[in-house]
């Protein structure tokens, strides 16, 4: 009884996981992040890494 209490929270807390990252993907503005990338990949002076997650994260991205 308890192994299949385990295995049932187990499921409940993946399903929670998966349900969240796919959330937090879903918020990203794709066309806005793509202008990020692009403007990180013709960057070449200092500051790059910051000026692109700081844009990132104004595309409603979660993970640079």
């Amino acid at each position: 009884m308890l192994r299949k209490k385990v295995a049932i929270l187990a499921v409940c807390a993946f399903a929670f996981g998966i349900g969240l990252a796919t959330s937090a993907v879903a918020a990203c503005n794709n066309t806005c992040r793509l202008g990020c990338e692009r403007a990180h990949d013709t960057c070449t002076g200092s500051g790059c890494e910051l000026a692109y997650i700081q844009c990132y994260r104004r595309c409603g991205c979660v993970l640079p």
